[in-house]
């Protein structure tokens, strides 16, 4: 069973050091702390755009905070989309959302990623199965969130961190934010990514062992950005031989890999139906 409505027992967040978690794997400490839901009401809904706004209009500049209303940063694709919001569950705090376009849902006009491969006269179709696909965007963690809480870990653990627990710390809210998105997928029988992404983020997912390919130019796009696409399988793959500890995360422990093996091993017509 995955961190999503599993119920923990209360002491497990009131210890006042980190030995136990240095007894846990990874992926128990991801169940511990982290959860990413859907949002399949107004509520969440509200605390996915809350945090777009905060982090695509306030930190990172992407969108113009004036044509955002309310604090709540939307467009068109919202509607369709299955958004996620993540949560660091002793506090109950919503920390951050993704959200994934399907092709059925934007009409003639195709993914965003298609219109803007197409301003190239690059064509999408040539480089994955469109029914099999979906964009992958609004991935956003709240900064103020990633600095407190690699600084806590450093204070509960008594010392300062290394480099590469500094990493797997941080690392561990968008780990929660990706394994959402394969589950997400492995239920509507997906098998491949694509997005519009910055350099500097599709870097950081290589050093994780989450590896995209480029497809085209870069464009310019609220910034440069590279389109790109990933098969899961092979991400997959290459994830559990690069960083096991992520790919156990990102997996559930295995369950969305075999589920994945299983919906690649299906005859197309079980996959339409399944």
């Amino acid at each position: 069973m995955g961190a999503i409505g599993r119920e923990l027992p209360g002491e497990i967040f009131a210890g006042s050091t980190e030995s136990w978690q240095t007894e846990l794997s990874l992926l128990a400490r991801h169940d511990v702390f982290f959860e990413t839901r859907v949002a399949d009401c107004p509520a969440l809904i509200e605390a996915a755009h809350a945090l777009r706004y905060q982090v695509y209009c306030v930190e990172r500049k992407f969108e113009d905070a004036e044509e955002h209303f309310g604090g709540l940063e939307t467009d068109q694709y919202d509607a369709a989309a299955i958004q996620g919001v993540l949560f660091h569950r002793p506090s109950e705090q919503a920390i951050g959302t993704v959200r994934i376009i399907q092709p059925a849902s934007c009409g003639q006009d195709g993914l965003p990623i298609a219109q803007l491969l197409g301003e190239n006269n690059i064509d999408l179709a040539k480089f994955v199965h469109i029914p099999d696909a979906v964009e992958v965007s609004r991935f956003a963690i709240s900064k103020e969130f990633r600095r407190r809480w690699t600084d806590e870990r450093a204070i509960a653990a008594g010392r300062p961190l290394t480099r590469l627990e500094t990493a797997r710390q941080a690392n561990l809210p968008c780990l929660s934010l990706i394994q959402f998105l394969l589950r997400q997928c492995v239920e509507q029988n997906v098998l491949y990514w694509t997005a519009v992404m910055e350099g500097t983020f599709l870097r950081m997912l290589a050093r994780m062992g989450i590896h995209f390919t480029w497809i085209g130019p870069v464009v310019f796009h609220h910034g440069y950005r590279q389109p790109c696409d990933c098969y899961l399988p092979t991400m997959l793959e290459e994830l559990k031989f690069e960083q096991p500890d992520y790919w156990q995360v990102i997996t559930n422990g295995g369950e969305l890999s075999e589920r994945l093996t299983l919906l690649t091993q299906a005859p197309a017509t079980l996959k339409k139906s399944a």
